[in-house]
């Protein structure tokens, strides 16, 4: 198990920090509790330790060291705001906004940054109106601080004026130019292309990438690492070894009962997750992180090479197996708030589809849903989402390396799809698009529920629990055509990575 703690502030006590840097966060955990307990334990160092319980999902234990940390007036602004990415980065948008609302009123001159921060969790709460008013706060202060020009320009078309977002970038990019146009220019070619503009759109993104080039080598290397040590891993999985790890005896009660949603980025699994999971009985984990933190990283990313980290899947034994279960599902409820129970737990990650003779070691009850949409539509909306920079998102610098990322991965699904002796079942979103209480129909009797109106209500999508992942927005509207075949419009710019994407277009059965 392992997580990256290089952003915890550890404050004044190096045996904490010694032990996070050493990859021991029980241990510097202990160091943590060690200094709280004889009373020596300064602000920075509190705050270290609840992050730290943050980051091992002990949401419990963390929490009460947030609230005293809210309400002692000595607590730095920048404590504060680490508390509030720590609410952020799990969804938690509610008490994110409440903990910058401390932040901007401790500061006595709040910058626009401060401001554009506090508006920014307000957005993702619902609170758009309220993030219209802080955001146009922190632009009367500062007019050239992009960021904020941006978020307005995102509550603008949100609010279904693309016009006027237009108008606003515009004018920002025109006015105040500065290091942050890239962020503007993605915002742009998203209204541009909402508008029909195509052309204006595709250059806006080309000067995005042109401009965010420098800082992309050294995550695409990464990228690149990873993606090796994925492909050795699955091809070199035997037919035995998937039989085996299949019949791996669980004895548990109830039986755990959960689906592995996967695909790729932008291929409609958010849709499909928030969907099935509007069924009573079931319960989504919107990509919570804990099998890619918790397991996929330490034990293949970060492997020295796939023979080991194979090495290792294969020499689990029922114990190992059984302690990082209770790892997996403790950290999981805690994540969620709530227990499982027996509600069907959909484990959605888009890129896990690179990944799964590991998560099928750990869950060998599992089935596996598999989201497909035309592989030239999927590369298109991965190259105009707006990510934070790392290694899965780096190859959207340019057409070809989306296209081979997108050909990395998803050839694991060629590959295994025939082989798995799991239960599959794949949904495209042509057809979920097309016919929803259909395809979401199959979907279901697939998983083993029975028939629930609110899986096609939207009404029920948009009251669910806060959606984190960038396309928070579309699974609250009403299902819409309008994505289908959008590639066409940019065919020319898309052709140098065309014929990389041809084999997979024609073995998902999306050649005209």
């Amino acid at each position: 198990m392992h997580d990256s703690f290089a952003a915890v502030p550890g404050g004044p006590l190096p045996l904490a920090d010694l032990a996070i840097a050493e990859g021991d966060p029980e241990r510097a955990l202990e160091h943590f509790a060690a200094a709280i307990a004889r009373g020596d334990a300064d602000t920075l160092t509190r705050a270290g330790y609840g992050v730290l319980l943050w980051r091992l999902y002990r949401f419990a234990e963390a929490e009460p060291l947030f609230a005293a940390l809210r309400d002692d007036p000595a607590t730095p602004v920048a404590v504060l705001q680490r508390i509030a990415k720590c609410y952020f980065e799990v969804g938690r948008f509610d008490a994110s906004a409440r903990t910058m609302a401390v932040a901007v009123r401790r500061d006595a001159t709040p910058s626009a940054a401060l401001l554009n921060t506090w508006a920014w969790t307000l957005e993702r709460d619902g609170q758009t109106d309220a993030a219209r008013g802080v955001v146009e706060r922190a632009l009367q202060q500062d007019r050239t601080y992009g960021p904020a020009a941006r978020l307005l320009a995102h509550l603008d078309r949100r609010a279904g004026d693309w016009d006027a977002a237009a108008a606003r970038l515009v004018e920002q990019l025109r006015a105040h130019p500065s290091e942050f146009d890239w962020a503007l220019r993605y915002e742009l070619a998203t209204v541009y292309d909402r508008l029909g503009r195509y052309d204006e759109a595709w250059r806006e993104l080309k000067l995005a990438k042109e401009q965010l080039a420098p800082e992309v080598a050294a995550p695409l290397r990464l990228s690149y690492a990873i993606r090796s040590r994925q492909w050795g891993v699955a091809s070199e999985t035997t037919d035995a070894d998937l039989r085996r790890w299949r019949s791996q005896t669980i004895d548990e009660s109830p039986p755990r009962r959960v689906t592995l949603l996967c695909g790729f980025p932008r291929s409609g699994t958010t849709l499909l997750e928030q969907m099935i999971a509007s069924h009573p009985d079931a319960i989504d984990t919107d990509e919570a992180g804990v099998l890619p933190r918790q397991f996929l990283e330490p034990l293949v990313w970060n492997a020295p090479d796939p023979a080991s980290a194979l090495l290792e899947l294969r020499s689990f034994d029922a114990g190992q197996l059984a302690a990082g279960r209770d790892a997996y599902f403790a950290m999981t409820e805690a994540y969620l708030g709530e227990p499982v129970g027996g509600r069907l737990l959909i484990e959605k990650d888009p890129l896990l589809t690179a990944d799964l003779p590991l998560a099928l070691r750990l869950l060998p009850e599992a089935s596996v849903l598999v989201a497909l949409r035309d592989p030239r539509d999927v590369v298109l909306s991965y190259l105009f989402t707006m990510v934070p920079l790392n290694w899965s998102s780096a190859p959207a610098a340019d057409v070809v390396e989306a296209c081979k990322f997108y050909a990395a991965v998803m050839r694991h699904w060629l590959l295994l799809r025939e082989r798995l002796p799991w239960p599959t079942h794949e949904v495209r979103y042509e057809e979920l698009v097309a016919d929803p209480a259909e395809e979401i129909g199959k979907t279901a009797r697939f998983l083993g529920l029975e028939w629930d109106e609110a899986m096609v209500d939207r009404q029920s999508r948009s009251e669910r629990r806060a959606v984190r992942t960038p396309t928070y927005d579309d699974v609250t509207q009403p299902i819409y055509r309008r994505a289908l075949g959008r590639w066409r419009h940019y065919e020319r710019y898309l052709a140098p990575g065309l014929p990389i994407l041809a084999p997979f277009v024609a073995a998902l059965g999306y050649e005209e």
